[in-house]
């Protein structure tokens, strides 16, 4: 990654037009990460250049993806005013929906196809979140609905709310998937306590439980693979 050092302060506006990271952008060229950062910065300041501010910001949280895991505050103490900060909040965020949006109706028939599908609904959250994904009888998404959003020490799960956008949608089954902000996908003994008393909700209600995945710095853990708990087929 390009030196804060290297990044020049002269303002955009005074670089030759087909330089600049906004007219680049439209004209289809390829741009570094700091120049993404500069055009949704939008304007920098007296001393510094929007991509100069742009660099140093990545600088401050680690690349793109601390900048993905950023909230306002930590963009606000990476040098960004309120309104970058906004902007670019937004822009992560649409990124990640778009992601996932793309996954609907996606065959989550294995651990694998099902942790590319719900992956993009769980990547870069600072914060713990355990989603239920609702699946037909052909084992394709039909939809991700974040239930709980808890804190890095662990959320407190009613099992009976896991089951209720499944049974109002009338989804055929569920499939289970939060994130360890850790990085390490290991199940804790909450998580597997939590999947056992799911998996047996789901067969008193007829809506299975077919895996509970979890997610962490790029990997995953199915318990339906690995921690010998009677999924339903």
């Amino acid at each position: 990654m390009q030196g804060a050092a290297d990044v020049p302060d002269v303002p955009i506006r005074d670089w030759p037009v087909a330089t600049r990271p906004r007219e680049r952008l439209l004209a289809g060229r390829s741009l570094s990460d700091a120049e993404l950062v500069a055009v949704l910065v939008g304007s920098g300041t007296r001393a510094r250049s929007a991509l100069a501010l742009a660099q140093d910001a990545l600088v401050a949280l680690g690349g793109p993806a601390g900048l993905g895991r950023a909230d306002g505050a930590a963009l606000r103490r990476a040098g960004l005013g309120p309104a970058a900060a906004a902007r670019l909040i937004a822009a992560v965020e649409l990124g990640r929906r778009l992601i996932a949006a793309g996954a609907d109706g996606a065959l989550c028939d294995s651990p694998a196809a099902a942790a590319a599908a719900l992956g993009p609904h769980l990547a870069q959250r600072e914060r713990e979140t355990l989603a239920v994904a609702l699946l037909t009888r052909k084992r394709k998404l039909m939809a991700v609905i974040p239930v709980y959003v808890g804190t890095v020490s662990g959320t407190q799960v009613r099992v009976g709310e896991l089951f209720t956008e499944a049974i109002r949608r009338n989804a055929a089954a569920i499939l289970l998937a939060h994130n360890h902000p850790s990085g390490d996908p290991t199940p804790s003994a909450d998580d597997l306590r939590t999947t056992a008393d799911a998996v047996a909700a789901g067969r008193l209600l007829g809506c299975p439980v077919i895996d509970h995945l979890v997610f962490g710095a790029g990997r995953w853990w199915s318990l339906r693979e690995r921690s010998g708990i009677d999924f339903e087929e």
